[in-house]
C-alpha cells in the first residue's frame, strides 16, 4: 500500500510538473509581460528595432511565438547580446508557472550604449479558464 501510494504521488508531481511547462501557458504569461501597460513608456514604441530577450537566468525556446508592435521578439545569448552591443533588452530572473497562478521578475535594460537604465518588473498572474491576468505589478526604476 505504501508503495501504491508513493508511485502515485510521483505521478501527480510528473504531470503537475508537466503542466506547470505548458508551452501554450508560457506564451500566454511571456505575452502578458510584453504587453505590461506599466511598462510601455520604456520598450521600444513602433521602430524597426525588434524587442530582445536575452536567455541567461530564465531561458526560453528560441521558437516561442510572442510579438511586440507585430514584430516576433527575439531570444539571444548573453554572448550574442554583448557582441551585439544592444541598446536594450529583457532579462527574466524568475518565471514561474503552476496550474492557476505564475510569479515573473525581469528587468528591462535599456540605454546600455549611453547611460545605462534598468527597469524591474515583478508581476503575479492568476488563471481562470485559458486566459490569464495580472493580479499584482510592480516597476522598480533602478
Amino acid at each position: 500500500m505504501r508503495k501504491l501510494s508513493l508511485i502515485l504521488l510521483m505521478v501527480i508531481l510528473c504531470f503537475s510538473h508537466a503542466y506547470a511547462q505548458s508551452p501554450d501557458d508560457q506564451i500566454k504569461v511571456l505575452q502578458k509581460c510584453i504587453d505590461l501597460k506599466e511598462l510601455q513608456g520604456y520598450l521600444p514604441g513602433k521602430s524597426i528595432q525588434p524587442l530582445y530577450v536575452m536567455q541567461h537566468g530564465v531561458s526560453f525556446d528560441k521558437d516561442i511565438k510572442v510579438s511586440k508592435n507585430g514584430k516576433p521578439v527575439v531570444f539571444l545569448s548573453k554572448q550574442e547580446v554583448k557582441s551585439q552591443h544592444l541598446q536594450a533588452y529583457l532579462l527574466f530572473w524568475t518565471f514561474e508557472i503552476n496550474e492557476k497562478t505564475a510569479r515573473v521578475s525581469f528587468v528591462y535594460n535599456y540605454d546600455q550604449n549611453q547611460s545605462p537604465k534598468t527597469v524591474r518588473a515583478d508581476l503575479e498572474l492568476s488563471k481562470q479558464g485559458s486566459e490569464w491576468t495580472v493580479s499584482s505589478v510592480a516597476i522598480n526604476k533602478v
